[in-house]
């Protein structure tokens, strides 16, 4: 049954556009009822559309978003035995599961569709084995990223059931109620970038690292500049939260598809 975007497109748009002139106009203190009148909104209704995608009141998320801490890499203290058996420690979990491999062979086909979405309008990609690429449109077209990284592949827009579960994923991605099934990402890359990717899969919703964290956790703490290459040339937003990766120095820095975004990104999910 085909799904009727047109509603939810609006809100996604509504809350889009606004998110954009928060960060760009700095609107450090807006009140709600401020907010209310700049989307034309209800305060109630604003609050519940902040609510709906977010997972968090409008003023909080503006506050996390401006945080001096927002990109401050957490160091966590080394955990006792006691605290093994401490329930409270047990929800520091991934938020999504991935099952991120290799192509083995180069896809004779590749399916893609463009979603709506808070964030901007998704690309996502498949094959026969996963989920092989999902990007900003805004940022890069990513029909043509696609093309250039399958030449040989037969590419035709058809919206396939693995697209679906990836759009779904992420419309739960900040409010997630319920598991979701692992989802499967089949990508053309090194086994290198697989495993800095994996990494970064699984990282908790709000933790951040650095370059550096990465290699040496890879097992070589010369491979910081290998690691932010391979950072740079992750083709799945979000899932893989390359977005959580910050400068030791807690700069935001940079984002294929944009510091603001990075930055509403993290200030979601601080």
């Amino acid at each position: 049954m085909e799904v009727d975007f047109s509603y939810q497109s609006q809100r996604m748009n509504l809350l889009f556009s606004t998110l954009k002139w928060m960060l760009d106009s700095q609107q450090i203190g807006i009140t709600l009822e401020e907010l209310s009148k700049r989307v034309d909104l209800g305060e109630w209704e604003t609050q519940h559309l902040f609510q709906e995608y977010l997972g968090k009141d409008p003023i909080r998320f503006v506050q996390d978003a401006f945080s001096p801490s927002l990109a401050q890499v957490s160091r966590q203290a080394q955990l006792s035995i006691f605290d093994l058996f401490d329930d409270s420690l047990s929800d520091s979990k991934p938020s999504i599961d991935l099952d991120i491999h290799l192509l083995e062979e180069i896809p004779s086909e590749i399916q893609y569709s463009i979603f709506p979405y808070f964030l901007g309008s998704v690309f996502i990609a498949s094959n026969e084995s996963g989920i092989c690429q999902l990007t900003f449109e805004d940022s890069e077209v990513g029909s043509i990223r696609l093309r250039r990284t399958f030449p040989k592949s037969t590419i035709r827009e058809e919206k396939t059931a693995l697209q679906e579960l990836a759009y779904q994923t992420l419309m739960n991605y900040f409010v997630k109620t319920e598991d979701l099934p692992v989802l499967p990402i089949a990508v053309k890359a090194t086994s290198f970038q697989v495993s800095v990717w994996n990494e970064l899969a699984k990282l908790p919703n709000g933790e951040l690292t650095s370059y550096g964290a990465i290699a040496q956790n890879l097992g070589d703490i010369n491979a910081s500049r290998a690691v932010g290459t391979a950072v740079g040339a992750n083709p799945i937003a979000m899932l893989i939260p390359c977005h959580r990766v910050v400068h030791q120095s807690g700069k935001v820095g940079n984002f294929r598809w944009g510091s603001w975004r990075k930055q509403l990104l993290l200030g979601i999910e601080k």
